[in-house]
């Protein structure tokens, strides 16, 4: 019995006062390398998530769910057909978006347990989110960029690998086309992806249009993505959408050379490969980059965390140079010429070690 008590006071933490711890993911990638460690890159609107009672803009009133409390709460001190019949209809009354296997369970339950063992079933799958797709920059076997880091796809928790084995093999991965009955959407083109409940899953909108980078399960033609991704509104993914472009447009010159300016001699061993950094130690803001090959020579700005990002790079050699605050005017060079190589649709990385201030 504490188990079924338990499930439903759960139910109610989850849908009204849900934690706001954040999801724990074991890798941080940037742009370029997501793109090579996802199967599905695309931007699309939210048309349907379902279940829709475990996402978080869940509308569902405090009265349904404590009508499921009251009607469980009857069924297990006074047990009988008719109040476990009460808790079938409370319960499907509230969450009518349920899929039709499980409807099927609940009805067929011949316990209080049968019902809250079909509870648990939704929060392992997780949701399955339907977008109407804008533009697709990758799909399954497209070309990727190159670097190693984007290989390594160990993100999320063990709960978001074992919800993905869990989902049924048979789900759709893709519909071409919208409904039969729905004429003018009949050149639309849908993804259905899933994300798990809880905290590391993504907090979808319906109606809302999101950049989504999304893995399909070994084994299984499920997709899913979480919130240890770069999927986000689009209005946040402006830095990610400039290289998309290029990648998707031109990828021959689909190179993005990301760095650093930092006055840190040991900045190395703050640098972990499986992980890409926004930042460094002792970065230097404010400082003149210089790229330089023998078709181009572009230059950027450091920011406040000492970055600096190249986009639309053809594959060859390169060299990079950081002048002071002033540059052109005044040309003094802080660090570099440093020559490096870049692979063709590859994902490189320099860092430019400056001289320190005096007196630091």
């Amino acid at each position: 019995m504490m188990r079924e008590f338990s499930a439903l006071c759960f139910l109610w933490l989850i849908l009204f006062a849900r934690p706001a711890r954040a999801c724990q993911c074991m890798l941080s990638l940037s742009a370029c390398h997501e793109v090579g460690a996802s199967d599905l890159v695309f931007i699309g609107t939210v048309e349907l998530i379902e279940p829709m009672f475990l996402n978080r803009w869940n509308t569902t009133s405090p009265a349904s769910i404590r009508s499921i409390y009251d009607a469980y709460t009857s069924a297990r001190e006074r047990p009988s057909a008719a109040a476990l019949a009460r808790f079938k209809d409370a319960y499907l009354k509230t969450f009518p978006e349920l899929a039709a296997d499980e409807k099927n369970r609940v009805q067929a339950a011949k316990t209080i347990s049968d019902i809250t063992s079909s509870f648990y079933s939704s929060l392992a799958r997780g949701m399955r989110v339907r977008f109407r797709v804008k533009t697709v920059f990758k799909h399954e076997d497209d070309d990727a960029p190159t670097d190693t880091a984007a290989k390594d796809k160990g993100k999320g928790t063990k709960d978001d690998d074992d919800r993905k084995k869990g989902a049924g093999k048979n789900d759709s991965v893709k519909t071409a086309g919208a409904d039969n009955d729905n004429d003018k959407k009949g050149d639309e083109d849908f993804f259905e992806v899933e994300t798990a409940f809880g905290e590391c899953g993504y907090d979808f909108q319906a109606g809302e249009t999101y950049l989504v980078y999304a893995d399909s399960d070994e084994g299984s033609n499920v997709l899913s993505t979480s919130s240890c991704t770069r999927t986000r509104r689009l209005s946040d993914a402006g830095e990610d959408l400039t290289y998309l472009l290029v990648y998707k447009d031109r990828p021959e010159e689909s190179t993005r050379l990301e760095g650093f300016t930092t006055t840190d001699e040991y900045y190395q061993l703050g640098f972990d490969e499986m992980h890409d950094p926004e930042t460094t130690k002792a970065p230097a803001a404010g400082v003149i980059v210089e790229l330089q090959s023998d078709r181009l020579t572009r230059y950027a700005e450091s920011d406040r965390n000492g970055r600096f990002v190249f986009d639309g790079l053809r594959q060859g050699d390169y060299k990079v140079s950081a002048f002071a605050r002033g540059y052109p005017v005044e040309t003094q060079l802080l660090a570099g010429p440093q020559p490096f190589h870049i692979g063709e649709k590859s994902c490189a990385r320099q860092v430019l070690l400056l001289p320190k201030k005096e007196g630091n």
